[in-house]
């Protein structure tokens, strides 16, 4: 028998926390579902907000049942969206539509396990380039890693100018395609910073007095640091790479290296040379707060033979077991809600509200209100 878990009405008070008791709401009728058969409806005695079992479940408003385990799995074998279509029997945009409801899982599940984690290693960063729409609108997205664990703690998108050799054709489109679109000059650097607001939030929950963040020579990271307080600077010891250094184990940005490697091998999104690659920034970014997802906690951190099940990147890190299996198991299940993430960094918030903005986009993206509840 299903037992609401608490009001869905954000500024109620029986919402914030999961309630031990049944005495806040009242069963108010029920109704016939086509899809899912009859859907009991609850009615909160403090706020009178009228809710259904179906509030709280994954496929809310939704008109069709499809297998969540297949899209989630088809985002790691570099399959493309309508090559998922194709195989469901359903128009791409519906495919987009349950990814943007996994990425809201995976982004919630992540923040509630991150929230517990004693940082116990030093970081790595490094920025994953590729582009969205046409190669006109190249951007860089800077990924955060443990330096032992290879943990994906974040991840935080930035628009860049196109660049390299160009035809003179190409070189004139790019002047066109630039006027078009607005683009801040210091797009890395407010990325970066983002990066080390989260270094700041995990030294600061960590034992360790210090945390060594290791980047490459980027001339926009070391002005990042030069610009923190001197308070920051001793919490936070930057170390500079050469990024023409053997890719090996040795290498203090291994781990970053590593999972660069591990997204073009798997997301169809950012395959080089391939007729695959993201239309929209925001649907770029959810898979890719998916495959963090899929990374942390389902992926082996290391498979010394086949067949050797071992320890997840997340549990490497310090994250118990017990709690992964717990908050995985109603990945495909019950709903996150935006409102009562206790912790979530200002690039998930993005990535949760589509907020990301498309070049060449002439409106803003049409955001259901369902998505802030």
């Amino acid at each position: 028998m299903f037992r609401p878990p608490f009001c869905p009405n954000r500024d109620c008070q029986n919402h914030p926390s999961d309630q031990s008791v049944t005495g806040w709401y009242v069963k108010n009728g029920s109704y016939q579902s086509r899809l899912f058969g009859k859907i009991q409806r609850f009615h909160c005695k403090h706020c009178g907000a009228g809710f259904s079992s179906q509030t709280f479940s994954i496929d809310f408003f939704a008109k069709r049942k499809l297998p969540y385990r297949t899209i989630f799995s088809h985002l790691f074998t570099s399959s493309g969206i309508r090559d998922t279509a194709r195989i469901l029997k359903v128009s791409p945009t519906t495919i987009t539509n349950r990814i943007s409801r996994l990425a809201r899982q995976a982004i919630a599940i992540h923040a509630s396990l991150s929230a517990e984690l004693h940082l116990t290693e030093d970081l790595a960063a490094d920025g994953f380039e590729s582009f969205v729409l046409s190669q006109y609108f190249p951007n860089n997205i800077n990924l955060l890693v443990g330096k032992e664990s290879q943990f994906w703690f974040s991840l935080d998108y930035a628009h860049l100018r196109r660049k390299g050799r160009m035809t003179e054709y190409q070189k004139k489109r790019n002047i066109q395609m630039q006027a078009r679109f607005n683009l801040h000059r210091r797009s890395i650097y407010r990325s970066f910073q983002e990066l080390v607001r989260v270094c700041l939030d995990l030294q600061e929950q960590s034992a360790c007095s210090s945390v060594q963040l290791f980047t490459d020579e980027h001339l926009q990271y070391a002005k990042v640091y030069r610009d923190l307080t001197a308070e920051d600077q001793k919490r936070i010891h930057h170390r500079r790479i050469s990024s023409k250094l053997p890719r090996t184990l040795r290498n203090d940005l291994f781990s970053v290296n590593y999972l660069d490697r591990e997204i073009r091998k798997d997301s169809a999104d950012h395959t080089r040379e391939t007729v695959r690659f993201a239309r929209n920034a925001s649907d770029c970014m959810e898979r890719l707060a998916i495959y963090r997802l899929y990374h942390n906690y389902c992926k082996p951190y290391r498979i010394a033979k086949q067949g050797d099940n071992t320890i997840t990147h997340a549990e490497r890190a310090g994250i118990l077991a017990q709690r992964i299996k717990s908050e995985m198991k109603t990945l495909f299940t019950r709903r996150r809600f935006f409102s009562r993430m206790c912790r979530m960094s200002s690039s998930d918030r993005m990535i949760w509200l589509r907020s990301i903005v498309t070049p060449m986009k002439i409106t803003a993206e049409y955001l259901p209100a369902y998505a802030y509840s």
